[in-house]
């Protein structure tokens, strides 16, 4: 069971690495309609690096699988 959970961490963990990812990709207008500010954005791909995928992993671990 252990090691089921700690998967789904880290599963969940890729999936947000890779939606910051594509943020990268998105138009002005695009963050306009999504209601993403500027600053939003930047912290969100800051966070898209290895380092930021770790992180996810351990807080996700941490919180039982419950992201806030």
């Amino acid at each position: 069971m252990l090691v089921v959970s700690l998967f789904v961490c880290i599963q969940q963990s890729i999936e947000r690495f890779q939606t910051r990812k594509k943020l990268a990709s998105l138009t002005p207008q695009q963050m306009i309609d999504i209601g993403m500010t500027k600053e939003r954005h930047q912290a969100e791909l800051s966070q898209a690096t290895i380092v930021g995928l770790m992180r996810d992993v351990i807080f996700l671990i941490k919180n039982k699988g419950q992201m806030s």
